[in-house]
């Protein structure tokens, strides 16, 4: 980075949406200044070029921002890394867009980002700029880009179980059923974390939701953990949960330890559920696990965009899908839209894993009544990099905008 200010330059492309920018003395020697000045059009800021960058290499970009009266950070702070060298625009930017709070002063946030310049990269654009914000201003110091480790991979067996019990007595024998299934892939192919169908009590037994109801953890569910805590693996599974008189249409989180980490309440109920008294639940959480964070969604969920866009802008690695029948092409949308893989178990069609791109890596393939399951390893740490697009993971975290979608149903 340059030692002093006087190595950086201001950029924006008209002269009607120019910022306001100055310079002042901060942490390490010197900060860069940028603010709207009333322009509600603002773009633009600071740019260095810095030469010498080896492509292949990984490279570690930190700074600290001291963002005032902005109304969305992740909207109008940019950073991006445009790199140069033996290519040409076919190679998009990469963005540093995640930050966490910083230590001192109160309000001020690091951006910090790990990336790889692309192959034949010999020099990169360091743009720190403001956008769209009139009355905004954000402070950068703390400047560094300097080589790097690449990134630990987090790699991650996943497992989605096809197991769709009939003519069961009980919620409770079709629960069993499956679990000794799992347990069973458990031990053939030490999974880290393994998705069973929804419902799990109802599928395949007698009786009414209200009938077949029970609390988690309860006596079904505990025959699930029990897998989870024999096999040491991770378990999501679909369930119809009483929770005081209300049911819910639930999927739940075990550890490998089998205690209960998170459980989600289906948010997009279809009408046959309502019908049976269902309620509909009201948020999409992320929970953190040993590899990453995941985030469950069931079935009719897939079939809108926000539950999953909820997940993906909280920081989800995976979703985690118990998938009764549907579209299945809606769930793949679900999974490129976001930039993000996804595993569903179904009962209606294939159970399988798909990947960011939405390519399938593994699929129970055809029906035939016998269970199955769709083993894939996955990486969490690794970027699909397409061309002329870049990565759609940040640019669907760090482009899309809220504040103008603002209908509401009647």
């Amino acid at each position: 980075m340059p030692a002093s200010a006087s190595g950086w330059s201001t950029f924006s492309p008209r002269p009607q949406s120019a910022p306001v920018v100055s310079t002042s003395s901060g942490t390490g020697g010197y900060a860069l200044n940028i603010s709207g000045g009333g322009s509600p059009d603002v773009y633009g800021g600071w740019r260095t070029r810095i030469g010498g960058i080896a492509g292949g290499t990984y490279y570690r970009f930190s700074v600290r921002a001291l963002p005032a009266d902005i109304l969305s950070l992740r909207e109008s702070i940019s950073i991006l890394l445009r790199w140069s060298g033996s290519f040409g625009p076919e190679v998009s930017p990469d963005y540093v867009w995640d930050f966490r709070p910083a230590a001192q002063p109160q309000g001020a946030l690091i951006f910090d980002r790990i990336v790889q310049a692309p192959s034949g990269s010999t020099a990169v654009d360091v743009d720190l700029l403001l956008q769209w914000s009139a009355g905004g201003r954000v402070m950068f110091d703390q400047l560094s880009l300097t080589r790097s480790a690449a990134p630990a991979p987090r790699n991650v067996r996943v497992a989605a179980i096809y197991d769709r019990p009939s003519g069961t007595q009980s919620g409770y024998e079709s629960v069993q059923r499956v679990a000794s299934y799992a347990e069973q892939v458990a031990i053939d192919h030490r999974p880290d974390i393994m998705v069973l169908g929804e419902q799990l009590n109802m599928i395949g037994a007698p009786g009414t939701p209200d009938s077949q109801a029970e609390p988690v953890p309860g006596m079904s569910s505990d025959v699930i953990a029990g897998v989870a805590r024999r096999q040491a693996v991770n378990i999501v599974f679909g369930f119809v949960e009483r929770v005081g008189d209300r049911l819910y249409n639930t999927a739940v989180l075990l550890d490998r330890n089998g205690n209960v980490a998170g459980r989600y309440h289906k948010v997009q109920l279809a009408r046959p559920e309502a019908e049976a008294g269902m309620a509909p639940g009201d948020s999409v959480p992320v929970f953190d696990l040993d590899f990453g964070k995941v985030a469950l969604l069931i079935c009719n969920d897939l079939a809108f965009p926000e539950p999953a866009r909820e997940a993906a802008l909280q920081g989800a690695d995976l979703l985690l899908v118990p998938f009764w029948g549907g579209r299945v092409s809606l769930a793949r949308a679900r999974a490129v839209e976001n930039g993000i893989h996804l595993a569903i178990s179904g009962y209606d069609q294939a159970s399988e894993v798909v990947d960011p791109l939405g390519a399938v890596l593994a699929s129970t393939g055809e029906i035939t009544g016998a269970p199955k399951v769709a083993i894939a390893d996955i990486d969490l740490s690794h970027r699909f990099r397409e061309l002329w697009l870049g990565d759609w993971r940040d640019i669907s975290n760090k482009e899309r905008r809220t504040a103008p979608y603002r209908y509401r149903v009647p």
